[in-house]
Order: structure tokens, then C-alpha cells, then sequence
């Protein structure tokens, strides 16, 4: 079972991120931006990043990327059913231009992924505490109470909160692909290292020792 590659979303002035452009992680080197009217003026708010990898440049203005247009996040865990990976790719297509939407649509993800892991679907917040006692993480659980997902305070999924904004939704989209891999990808390599490893004649007697 190989661990999930970690994503790093560009972020102001960081040293290293997956790049925008040729998606690897790489060392950034950061600059400001000049224009030349008589002399070398700086532009206020604007900063430019260079890829070491690719060497292609990022233009951020305000501490926000505006070039390129990019997807910001992770890709979805592979296993995540179909339906649930288009309302997860359209958030990632969003999620620089509008955080708040993309939390909305990450949120209604989360409805539908609880409603495939056998919950109602209607209430994430009891949902997650029965996926808790199956094996899902506690902190994962805490980690979206925060956020208001979960919780006397907590939106309705597919709701936007005013107060949404880049740094929960890239929360989000990790919370997205752990409940996927640890309710999903996990069970299934474990079923198919099972059905591999285990000879026939020792699934029989596990079986038998087992009730089954």
C-alpha cells in the first residue's frame, strides 16, 4: 500500500509548492515586479515567482495568484465514486476565483461521501461520528467541527459561509480524500492483499476460526 503523495497549494511567499505550471514540488524564488519609466520603479502589490523547476513565473497581486488561472488542490483519491469526484473537480476548478464555492460544493462531497459509506447523508455531523466508531479518525471528526461542517454552529452542506476562505477550503479538499482513503482505498488494498497473499486453504480455516 503506497501513502498518498502530499499536495502543497501555491501560497504567498512560500519557499516551495507544487507548481502551477508543471505541477511539480519545487523550490520558488520570489521577486517584485518593475516597470521602467525613467529609471526602475517597483509596482506596489505585485510579485512575481519562479518555478526552479520549470522556470516559468507566477504574477500575484495582493498576495493572491492571478496568472496563471490554475487549479489550486489536490487531485480527488481515485476511489471516490464518480458522482462525488465531478462535484470535487468542479471545486478545484473554482477554488482560486472562489473559495466560498468551492467550500460548498466540498461540503455537499462530504454529504454524498457519507451517504455512500451506508449513513443517511442528511446530517454530517452524525454521520461522521458513526464513520468515527467504524474507523475513521477521531481529529478528522475535530477538524470539521472547526471548520463548521459539524456542530451547533455548522452550515447546511451546499450552503456557502460568508467566512469561507482559501486556507478551509484546502482543509476541505484534504478532509475530502482522508475520509476516502481510510473509509475506501485502505479497506480495498487490504482486501486485495488478503485475496493475494492468503492461500484458499488458510481463508478456510480463518473463516471457520473466525464464525464465518
Amino acid at each position: 500500500m503506497t501513502a498518498p503523495i502530499p499536495y502543497a497549494p501555491p501560497k504567498y511567499w512560500d519557499d516551495a509548492f507544487n507548481c502551477p505550471f508543471c505541477h511539480a514540488y519545487s523550490n520558488q524564488k520570489w521577486g517584485g515586479t518593475y516597470f521602467n519609466r525613467n529609471g526602475l520603479s517597483l509596482v506596489p502589490d505585485y510579485s512575481m515567482c519562479q518555478c526552479t523547476h520549470c522556470g516559468r513565473f507566477s504574477v500575484w497581486v495582493n498576495e493572491k495568484m492571478i496568472f496563471p488561472l490554475a487549479v489550486v488542490a489536490s487531485p480527488p483519491n481515485p476511489d471516490i465514486p464518480d458522482d462525488i469526484k465531478q462535484d470535487y473537480e468542479e471545486a478545484r476548478a473554482i477554488s482560486s476565483q472562489s473559495p466560498r464555492g468551492a467550500a460548498a460544493l466540498l461540503r455537499l462531497c462530504i454529504q454524498k461521501l457519507c451517504k455512500h459509506l451506508g449513513e443517511s447523508g442528511e446530517n454530517i455531523n452524525s454521520d461522521i461520528a458513526t464513520l468515527v466508531k467504524k474507523g475513521l479518525p477521531l481529529k478528522i471528526q475535530q477538524s470539521l467541527d472547526l471548520i463548521r461542517v459539524v456542530g451547533n454552529n455548522a452550515v447546511h452542506p451546499g450552503q456557502i459561509d460568508l467566512n469561507d476562505n482559501q486556507e478551509i477550503t484546502q482543509k476541505l479538499f484534504g478532509i475530502v480524500n482522508i475520509i476516502a482513503d481510510v473509509m475506501i482505498s485502505q479497506p480495498k488494498h487490504i482486501d486485495e492483499l488478503y485475496g493475494t497473499v492468503v492461500p484458499d486453504s488458510q481463508k478456510k480455516a480463518i473463516n471457520k476460526r473466525d464464525g464465518k
